[in-house]
């Protein structure tokens, strides 16, 4: 995808609909001008223009005084300015608006290109999810995150204990990430209280989803509800609205339930399942992945996070049946007790042997080495997941290497990169079809 003509002449580029604006007031302040011309009629200059003007002129003027042209020229050029300018401003805002980081005249260029905004699914929870969706929501696509709903831990544990709400906990990160404000707006969400009785450790967003859950007596509205607060560029909605449990079998025959509890034993995990089995997936979340033009599942944790999403039957079913580009995110670490010692193979096999099939057709991997913080990780358990392309190879998959990486303070996916690899990816399948 490559767009680099000379700047200026870019935004002559045909499809923009940038140019009959540009016309329409070019037009305009022609208009404007002659009415102010014919205006002055008393300097000589003026009149030598008015005796020269078309024959069509004359013969009106001769019927109508020169003020009354001059006043209606005035007029339709003022409308015609005034529309044209709101036409302008009104195409050009459109990307700025969602806080575009790309060039602006290349973001009208890839919507005219894509003729409609490509549908988007991300698939996942925690922070992966949330790096996915604080990159994408710059681009041109419609975005909705499906979330896991079963975490049973910290604060979203303790409100869907005592409320018997879903857990918000994942849902109030993909909305942090989502807000076009998110550096002021998202940090007010993620703030957690702290030596406050009663709301220690207890984020914002989740007392607000709780809160707006009772104003609106429905769950669903009320995230929809911190979506226009936070003027979120997308949807955040859940995999299933049941109140189940995530449970795991691990290799030593033991079961352990509670997805807070799975990832600290010290036993590998065979399997995982869901205790009872919903019914049936979130209707709504069906509906967006059969109107998907991609789907992203991942970055996350495999376990608790990615996989449980796709346990439900009928939300499994739509995937297979989708005819939208299907991307993996491969993680860049290892996480203690649940991949350790994986390689990228082994993050692949593992919905294999749990789903029976694979979700998806391409695997994201990054290939830039970690080096300032990878003796801190490793000394947590960590590791780097190693690109075993041989064995990825075999399960026939399109393979995309890219550097991904983000080593500041954390070792993770960088979100304006892992955003961009997953655009064009989406820009190329949407273009071919």
């Amino acid at each position: 995808m490559s767009f680099r003509p000379l700047k200026w002449l870019r935004w002559l580029t045909p499809g923009l609909k940038i140019k009959r604006w540009i016309f329409l007031g070019s037009l305009s302040l022609l208009l404007i001008v002659t009415s102010l011309i014919l205006s002055l009629e008393a300097i000589p200059i003026t009149r030598l223009f008015i005796k020269n003007l078309s024959y069509f002129i004359n013969e009106i003027s001769s019927k109508i005084p020169i003020q009354i042209i001059s006043l209606l020229l005035f007029l339709i050029g003022f409308v015609a300015l005034i529309y044209s300018i709101r036409g302008l401003v009104k195409q050009i805002v459109k990307p700025m608006q969602i806080g575009s980081r790309r060039d602006v005249v290349e973001l009208l260029w890839l919507e005219r290109q894509l003729k409609k905004r490509p549908q988007v699914v991300v698939i996942g929870g925690g922070t992966g999810q949330s790096t996915v969706l604080r990159g994408l929501k710059y681009y041109p696509i419609n975005l909705t995150a499906i979330v896991t709903p079963f975490d049973d831990g910290g604060s979203s544990g303790f409100i869907r204990k005592e409320l018997g709400f879903l857990p918000p906990g994942d849902i109030r990160n993909c909305l942090a990430a989502l807000s076009l404000q998110e550096d002021l707006l998202g940090a007010v969400l993620q703030y957690r209280f702290k030596g406050v009785p009663g709301l220690e450790g207890h984020p914002v967003g989740n007392i607000l989803l709780a809160a707006a859950t009772e104003i609106t007596g429905d769950f669903l509205k009320a995230i929809n509800m911190v979506e226009k607060i936070i003027s979120a560029r997308g949807h955040v909605i859940p995999s299933t609205l049941f109140n189940t449990k995530l449970c795991a079998k691990l290799k030593d025959g033991s079961i352990v339930k509670g997805e807070s509890n799975i990832s600290k034993s010290i036993y590998p995990i065979e399997t995982i399942f869901l205790d009872p089995l919903p019914p049936s997936a979130f209707p709504e979340a069906i509906k967006k992945i059969n109107e998907a033009d991609a789907i992203v599942i991942g970055p996350g944790s495999l376990f608790t996070s990615i996989l449980p999403n796709l346990l439900m039957k009928d939300l499994l079913k739509a995937i297979r049946e989708s005819k939208a580009i299907k991307i993996y995110v491969c993680n860049i670490m290892t996480q203690p007790g649940e991949t350790g010692g994986y390689k990228a193979s082994d993050h692949v096999r593992a919905f294999l042997e749990i789903l029976g099939f694979l979700p998806f057709d391409t695997v994201l991997l990054n290939n830039k080495k970690p080096e300032k913080l990878i003796d801190y990780y490793e000394q947590k358990g960590s590791e780097i997941v190693i690109n075993d392309l041989h064995e990825l190879e075999r399960f026939n998959v399109k393979i995309v290497l890219a550097d991904l990486l983000y080593e500041k303070n954390h070792i993770r996916h960088d979100h304006k990169k892992l955003a961009k690899i997953i655009f064009d990816n989406i820009f190329k399948n949407t273009r071919a079809h």
